[in-house]
């Protein structure tokens, strides 16, 4: 991929598009006019189409600075040739020179491969370098209170950490207020744990379908609709009104802890590093779901269960026929309330739907036989399902449009060694005592149903 080309052309096509501008403008000054209704509004998709190519602009220019950001970092590397990074940096020219220049360019570099390596930059998988981050900056807070400061560049350079942990700690250490760089690399890193988040988590997994809302607002929902009839002439016409009810969207947040040995954090191998990603990504998921799919109201810390105040189904039995009576009522409680079963989804265990998964017709067909396709492409009675173990004995239909979701995509993190953690089951771990330290990541999100009847479920918790 050659990311100079793409940036010459994207400056090129700028500069070709506000050229635009200016001779509309030009041209209604000549007559003493300002621009026409038809003229603003080829003026606004310009600027439009301006403010995208902007923002890919901002990006390649990134993945310049990255690819030689990793060049420098390389130490081992001896570059004696620097005309490869050169080319990373062409300034605004014209397309006939860019193509001139880069001939030349590329002749010169052919004869000079002998003399250099080319560096490439080594990102590590996807989350790892968040997951970097937050440790060599655990590291720095553990060295600093034992007397023994190190920076967290220096230690993010002795592991070998990703290019990109290294740019954003390096620029941290100098504040420039002229440029917002390392801000990004750390925005994309957290997007990154973000991202890893909303693939393992119910809520994430239907959050297109959800309807998105502000923190801290109060939205009118329906409690019960309106109604309509057929009249004959002169007779009454029906007069009902719905009745609403207020949705309040707080600022709930959620935080993941994760307890590590300073002897673990301090090791200087991927293993290590995967193994912190996947327990803040599992503290954070396991709480995210647990919360999404229990009935328990909001409060001023949690947003409410989906299942909270949601018509419920008693389960009869797992039997092929018992699934299909429960399955069929569930479907009648939804329906009944006025909710259309398209773009609504089945949410249940694995361990259940493996189960239906198993049930066969008298021939040894499967008698659902979407439940038998792999993780993820699930269908039941023509709806896709979502397997999360922690519905545990519920199987939930959910309308997804009738919920709303506030989320704004940052995680924080704080470390401590001198707290005591409440790990559940009345287990107290002293991290000063133990010699560990907690990390601790946190993320804004919450939601809230926009009707109490979006969601249903058949409980099988009696069933043994």
């Amino acid at each position: 991929m050659n990311w100079a080309k793409q940036r010459a052309q994207l400056i090129a096509t700028i500069k070709s598009k506000k050229g635009k501008i200016k001779r509309i403008i030009a041209k209604a000054a000549k007559e003493n006019e300002t621009p026409d209704e038809e003229a603003e509004e080829e003026i606004e998709v310009l600027e439009e189409e301006i403010e995208i190519l902007e923002t890919n602009l901002d990006r390649i220019e990134a993945i310049l600075e990255d690819i030689v950001d990793a060049a420098d970092e390389a130490a081992e590397v001896i570059v004696e040739n620097d005309e490869e990074i050169e080319e990373l940096l062409i300034e605004d020219e014209d397309e006939e020179d860019e193509e001139e220049k880069g001939s030349s360019r590329r002749r010169r570099r052919r004869s000079s491969e002998k003399n250099y390596v080319s560096v490439k930059p080594n990102h590590a998988k996807k989350g790892i370098a968040f997951a970097q981050y937050a440790k060599a900056k655990a590291i720095s807070i553990l060295n600093q209170r034992k007397g023994n400061y190190v920076n967290p560049l220096e230690i993010a350079k002795s592991q070998g950490m990703d290019p990109r942990v290294i740019k954003a700690l390096k620029k941290a250490v100098v504040l420039d207020t002229s440029n917002s760089s390392s801000l990004v690399v750390q925005n994309t890193m957290a997007d990154e744990f973000v991202s890893l988040l909303r693939a393992q988590t119910v809520v994430d997994k239907i959050a297109d379908s959800m309807r998105a809302a502000p923190f801290n607002t109060t939205i009118a929902g329906l409690a019960t609709g309106s109604t309509a009839a057929w009249v004959g002439e002169g007779e009454k016409k029906p007069a009902t009104n719905p009745t609403f009810l207020d949705i309040e969207i707080k600022h709930h947040k959620l935080a993941g802890i994760v307890v590590m040995t300073e002897e673990l954090l301090r090791l200087a191998t991927p293993s290590a590093d995967k193994m912190m990603l996947d327990d803040l990504v599992e503290a954070s998921v396991a709480l995210i779901d647990t919360t999404f799919l229990d009935d328990l109201p909001q409060t001023a810390n949690r947003p409410a269960g989906i299942l909270n105040g949601a018509p419920k189904v008693v389960a009869t039995g797992i039997t092929v026929d018992t699934y299909g009576a429960d399955l069929a009522a569930l479907r009648r409680q939804f329906i009944s309330n006025g909710l259309s079963l398209s773009g609504a989804y089945y949410i249940m265990s694995e361990t259940r739907a493996s189960d239906i998964g198993e049930l066969r017709d008298a021939l040894g067909n499967p008698y659902y036989r979407g439940m038998d396709a792999p993780l993820g492409e699930k269908t039941l009675n023509g709806l896709p399902v979502i397997e999360s173990e922690t519905s545990a004995n519920v199987l939930a239909l959910v309308k997804p449009s009738e919920l709303y979701l506030a989320d704004d995509g940052e995680v924080q993190i704080d470390y401590s060694d001198q707290a005591t953690i409440d790990m559940g089951a009345s287990t107290l771990v002293n991290l000063f005592q133990e010699n560990k330290i907690a990390i601790r990541a946190e993320r804004y999100i919450t939601w809230a149903k926009r009707r109490v009847a979006a969601a249903a479920y058949i409980d099988y918790s009696l069933i043994p």
